[in-house]
């Protein structure tokens, strides 16, 4: 079974530590956000089992971040990432809300 090195963007981690942030102190749940976090880098990196057997999207909201951006769904947002070769970078972390077409 092929093996992926997974990358994160500095776009995604800072859209990461947004989410992050925004439950630690909007919600004032410090202990929850980082159980959350711990969750999401634990999907984002389970990409490095299967990450070519996911379909690459139709839908032109996550085709801007590549033309063969696939997604991930953990709870409510949409990991974005992109395959070269033996690589995985993830390009964004967005809310499921956002992705229409």
């Amino acid at each position: 079974m092929k093996k992926y090195v997974v990358r994160i963007s500095d776009a995604a981690q800072n859209d990461i530590f947004e989410i992050i942030d925004y439950i630690s102190e909007i919600y004032k749940a410090p202990l929850t956000a980082e159980k959350y976090l711990i969750e999401l880098y634990d999907t984002i990196f389970s990409l490095e089992n299967f990450a070519e057997s996911i379909s690459v999207s139709d839908k032109t909201d996550i085709l801007k971040f590549g033309i063969n951006a696939r997604t991930i769904v953990f709870k409510k947002l949409i990991i974005v990432y992109t395959v070269h070769s033996n690589i995985v970078l993830v390009k964004t972390v967005i809310s499921g809300a956002l992705v229409k077409n």
